[in-house]
């Protein structure tokens, strides 16, 4: 007998747990550690060819979408430049757009 994991969670072909790889990209390191003191877990930013990068782990589509919360507040709350969050095969990007704040999903 399987037994399914908690919703929001994905099983690999074993039937255990996986978890979802989260990235967060910014302009900076600078930025991209501002983000990761405000994030709900323990994160290290890293500098990568210029951009600043936080990868994460994330247990469930509920703390995936507690991570892109928490850039959602932090970009708008520290006026950054840009950020990005991927996860699974999606993505969303924040950026300032001249009137205030914007962000897109695609």
């Amino acid at each position: 007998r399987r037994v399914r994991p908690p919703s929001g969670h994905q099983q690999d072909h074993r039937g255990g747990v996986v978890s979802v790889r989260v990235t967060i990209e910014t302009a900076s390191k600078a930025e991209a550690e501002l983000i990761a003191e405000r994030l709900p877990v323990k994160a290290r930013a890293e500098a990568w060819r210029g951009f600043g990068v936080i990868r994460l782990g994330a247990r469930s589509r509920q703390e995936t979408k507690d991570f892109i919360e928490a850039v959602s507040q932090s970009f708008a709350e520290l006026k950054l430049q840009w950020a990005r969050v991927r996860y699974d095969d999606e993505e969303r990007v924040f950026r300032s757009n001249g009137n205030g704040t914007g962000h897109r999903t695609r």
